[in-house]
């Protein structure tokens, strides 16, 4: 059987190339032994200006900018570690912070966490050593897979505790008192004894020149005053007063703009453009531009004249062995896959084909499948570029990830001929992602169209329809699900094959300098192993399913659909026991008493067991998900006429330590939204190899007039902080159709679990499927 190959393990084997590479052209590990990745040495004073480390910068009349090095997409992270240095310095969380997104590639900054997997405060060993410093030196900054509180809430706290003590020695070399007698608070340094008080502005300068101290001393929990405790978010005033700038607020002198069109198939080129001449004579256009063969750029002085002059394209594309591919088609090779004797093996404990086929076994199987979905930003796809003098580049994006950012830099001006000598990276505000924007695609596109017109800026910004028609989707999948049940109903063997798409290997295959192979994709399997449930016997397979539609990340990745698969699969092998959902997943997490916890919270809050009018339906899920555990129970209706409405989500979460209970809550509500609207509406189609969503009236999304009431509640814990921004998705598929089959005695095993269905011109309505 094959070895499995973790995220981490390819990763790092990524890391470790690029690593050889740096090593060999520095000067090997005595290079990488200088790199600063804490962040704390060489402060420095620039005018008012103090910083004194990566994270802190003071001003003399006591304000201060953080650095928070991840990009702010509406989860809450500015507030969040800003909120931690500011405990560590006794600063009052008010607004004479603020957090910036800085430009300069810190290796502080980097999100070695993500690749590692080993939490900074327990970053131990000669391979986290040297991940540290590679990841550092290549300037890998990125902000996802609900890493960056877990990342960088240690790094930052230590950071602040650093700047604490420089001012506590500055304040004792100017009071001439030992610091022993000084204590700190509401950003200031004081000394009781003689009731002298010196704010940490006046201090700034002189402590920028210190040395930080090299195990500097971290607050004792009990002296909290802010981690824990709900706060204001710092991003909400300035977004109410429409202050921040998004990518598509980005405005430069003399800028350009440009629509795209993108093949209506993927893998087509363009063979001509019948009408260019027209379309180059429509009002404003600049110029029009065919971008590697593949897609066409409108270019003009307004996006609107580039858009409307783009809709009058006459393009002929290619053939390609796509043409004649459907969903039906797409979905038949899904299924056959699922028959394959050629899976690859993640996990094989224990004996479960013999279990499974002993004489006289009670075996339940079920078959699962979930469709494309895409992504849908609010904002959608946009990167701005300029090239000036043929050898520096500044480019402006909403993106996710510093290095596709710089690598869509050198392919965009590489299409043109163009190596810029510095690059400048601006990340700006993002109107959403959900792992969307780490890809390179547009910011290509826009470097291209800026070297093409050097001097000039030229913004790139896809249409609705290019965003939703011709952009990155989540795979498509489908589930084989085998369980053995013993004397007792509960598991004694378990069989879990899915087919799908390799999302690290198609991502790769854009943004990486080698495609990683398909097969043993973690991402793959995430939500299909339940290792928290306990099983003698388990097996868990893969089976790779290549499609021409590009696969990217996708909030919750393989969790998004594999727990859609096993939490329904579990409530079916309870069905067959004879047992009580609730109790019958009671039972098979008797050794897992985290879990446990997180189960009967939830219960409690949604009353399980309680009377439910007919027609109505409870369903519950649990997932371990980014280290948190997270558990949701559904409440549905389903009228006589099929119509579905989803009424109340609960949900609790252990998500480790809470730094901003208020962020948490909202990362959570809008996780469940999101998860139900995935559940309920999502789906992408393909016919004649062209993928036939176009906009929100055909692709839509949960709207507030429909949206269920979400009531969350937060586990205490004691482990460190875990993830948030994905795991209020995960169990919401689950637990809705769970409600589903409780109301109605119907076991629905595709998403989504109801179809909207167009009535006269504009009217909708959402049912179940007949």
């Amino acid at each position: 059987m094959p070895r499995i190959l973790s995220r981490r393990a390819f990763l790092m084997t990524g890391a470790a190339l690029g690593g050889t590479a740096l090593v060999a052209a520095v000067g090997g590990v005595g290079f990488l032994s200088t790199v600063d990745v804490d962040g704390l040495r060489g402060g420095s004073v620039d005018g008012e200006r103090a910083s004194l480390n990566a994270f802190v910068v003071l001003y003399s009349d006591g304000s201060v900018v953080i650095n928070v090095p991840r990009t702010e997409m509406g989860q809450g992270i500015h507030t969040g570690l800003a909120m931690v240095v500011a405990e560590e310095m006794d600063l009052p969380f008010d607004d004479r912070i603020r957090v910036e997104f800085p430009t300069e590639a810190h290796p502080a900054y980097s999100a070695w966490f993500n690749v590692l997997q080993v939490r900074p405060e327990e970053a131990a060993g000669p391979v986290v050593w040297l991940g540290r410093r590679v990841l550092g030196q290549m300037g890998f900054i990125a902000t996802g897979a609900s890493g960056s509180t877990m990342g960088l809430w240690h790094p930052m706290r230590v950071a602040g505790a650093a700047a604490r003590a420089m001012l506590v020695t500055a304040a004792a070399l100017r009071l001439n008192a030992p610091e022993s007698e000084l204590s700190t608070r509401e950003g200031a340094v004081h000394h009781e004894a003689t009731g002298r008080r010196i704010a940490y502005g006046d201090l700034a300068q002189a402590a920028a020149q210190l040395s930080p101290p090299a195990a500097p001393e971290l607050k004792p929990r009990s002296e909290w005053r802010i981690i824990g405790r709900p706060q204001q978010r710092v991003d909400i005033p300035a977004k109410v007063r429409g202050e921040p700038v998004f990518g598509m607020d980005v405005v430069l002198p003399d800028m350009l703009h440009a629509s795209m069109r993108h093949a209506p198939v993927f893998g087509a080129q363009v063979v001509r453009i019948g009408n260019e001449a027209a379309v180059r004579a429509a009002p404003g256009i600049v110029d029009v531009a065919v971008i590697d063969n593949r897609h066409v750029a409108v270019v003009a002085a307004s996006w609107w004249q580039a858009e409307q002059a783009a809709w009058l394209l006459d393009v002929e594309w290619t053939q390609t062995e796509a043409d004649d591919e459907n969903s039906t088609t797409l979905s038949e090779r899904l299924q056959a896959a699922l028959s394959s004797e050629t899976a690859y093996g993640h996990i094989d404990d224990g004996d479960a084909p013999s279990a499974l086929s002993a004489a006289g076994a009670s075996v339940i199987e079920a078959d699962y499948r979930v469709p494309f979905v895409t992504h849908a930003c609010m904002e959608s796809m946009n990167a701005t570029a300029i090239l000036r003098d043929g050898a520096t580049a500044e480019v402006w994006a909403p993106s996710q990830n510093r290095v596709t950012m710089r690598s869509g830099v050198g392919r965009g001006m590489g299409w043109a001929g163009v190596s810029p000598r510095d690059v400048t990276l601006h990340i700006t505000m993002n109107g959403g992602a959900f792992g969307r924007r780490s890809d390179q695609d547009v910011i290509a596109e826009a470097c291209f169209l800026a070297a093409r017109h050097a001097g000039r800026a030229v913004k790139v910004m896809w249409s609705r329809e290019e965003d939703i028609g011709r952009g990155l989707y989540r795979s498509q999948a489908a589930a084989r699900l085998r369980m053995a049940l013993g004397p007792n109903g509960l598991p004694i063997a378990y069989d879990a094959l899915v087919a799908s798409q390799s999302i690290f290997n198609s991502m790769g295959s854009r943004n990486m300098p080698f495609t990683p192979g398909p097969d043993g994709d973690y991402l793959t399997i995430e939500g299909l192993d339940k290792l928290h449930y306990s099983m003698p016997n388990r097996r868990t397979r893969s089976q790779h399913v290549p499609t021409h539609l590009p696969i990217h990340f996708w909030r919750s990745n393989g969790f998004s659909f594999n727990t859609f698969f096993t939490e329904s699969f579990i409530d079916e092998c309870a069905l067959a026991a004879g047992a009580d959902p609730l109790a019958y997943r009671r039972a098979m997490l008797r050794e897992s008493p985290r879990h446990l916890a997180v189960l009967d919270r939830v219960a409690e809050l949604a009353g399980w067991g309680g009377p439910m009018a007919p027609g109505r339906g409870r369903g519950i899920a649990i997932e371990e998900c980014y280290r948190s555990v997270v558990a949701q129970i559904a409440e549905v209706t389903v009228a006589d006429d099929g119509e579905l409405r989803v009424d109340r989500i609960f949900c609790a979460i252990d998500a480790g330590l809470i730094i901003n209970p208020d962020q948490v809550v909202a990362q959570i509500e809008g996780g469940a939204l999101y998860g139900v609207t995935s559940a309920l509406m999502s789906e992408i189609t393909v016919q004649n190899g062209a993928v036939m969503e176009t906009n929100f009236h055909d692709f839509p999304i949960q709207r507030l007039a429909n949206a269920p009431e979400v009531t969350v509640a937060i586990v205490e814990s004691d482990e460190p902080p875990c993830g948030v921004g994905e795991p209020g998705v995960v169990p919401a598929a689950a637990a809705v159709a769970n409600a589903i089959f409780a109301a109605t005695g119907r076991r629905l095993r595709s998403l989504p679990l109801a179809v909207t269905e167009t009535i006269g011109e504009r009217r909708t309505r959402t049912v179940l499927p007949a």
